[in-house]
């Protein structure tokens, strides 16, 4: 019960008390009824419990005992309980640097450092001229690696092989499948970029890496007498 509802009874009160007290005076001979004198106070009640207590004052006085049961009879009270509040606050993680990625010695598998380095080159000097980078074959690159050791241990340096014929006989012998093709040889050089630099200044060498038609590369790198060999197929 809040104030203003206790406040409206109060004054309810006190008005239905007094008809009360008029009608039960009224029905007698008409006596003088006795006079009493109120003091009129202004109440400034501090509490429901102060305003029940002036309420109850005002029922006293009106004696009316049947009201006044009524009035102290409270409402049946329902204790709503509030939502368990009880929740966890997600515990986040803080970000953490992906792994870099691991350095691969030879980006294409099974190709060594410096044969994946030649393909490298010969594909910026083709990106030069707007050209598309050439796939690495891993079968051609078996061909071209045998290629440069024949050269090796036969001592011999020449696009003709004793063992295996022309370079599209052999290529042929390892059942590789192309409908062109061409091959690059070099010795002497110690580096990728010497090789490459060394083809790249020589015409017939610079028509092959720059052949459009090629889609397909395989180097041989032997370190025995640093001999290289770039073959190019078109599939």
């Amino acid at each position: 019960m809040n104030k203003k509802v206790v406040f409206s009874l109060a004054a309810s009160l006190a008005i239905l008390g007094g008809s009360f007290t008029a009608k039960t005076e009224a029905a007698g001979p008409a006596p003088c009824p006795a006079i009493q004198n109120y003091e009129v106070k202004t109440v400034y009640p501090s509490s429901i419990q102060d305003i029940e207590k002036w309420v109850q004052f005002i029922l006293e006085q009106t004696g009316n005992a049947e009201l006044t049961k009524l009035i102290q009879q409270k409402p049946a009270t329902t204790t709503v309980q509030k939502p368990s509040t009880n929740v966890q606050t997600p515990v986040s993680k803080p970000a953490t640097q992906a792994p870099a990625p691991s350095q691969k010695v030879n980006n294409e598998a099974g190709l060594k450092a410096y044969e994946q380095q030649v393909v490298d080159l010969t594909n910026k000097e083709r990106a030069k001229y707007g050209l598309p980078p050439l796939k690495v074959d891993l079968a051609l690159s078996k061909v071209a690696r045998e290629k440069s050791r024949d050269m090796a241990v036969n001592h011999y340096f020449s696009h003709n092989s004793p063992t295996y014929g022309s370079p599209f006989d052999m290529m042929r012998k390892f059942g590789i499948s192309y409908t062109a093709a061409g091959e690059n040889i070099a010795k002497g050089q110690r580096t990728p970029q010497e090789v490459v630099a060394a083809w790249m200044n020589s015409a017939g060498h610079r028509a092959n890496i720059l052949n459009k038609n090629y889609t397909h590369i395989g180097v041989g790198f032997e370190e025995n007498g640093y001999i290289w060999t770039q073959q190019f197929i078109r599939k």
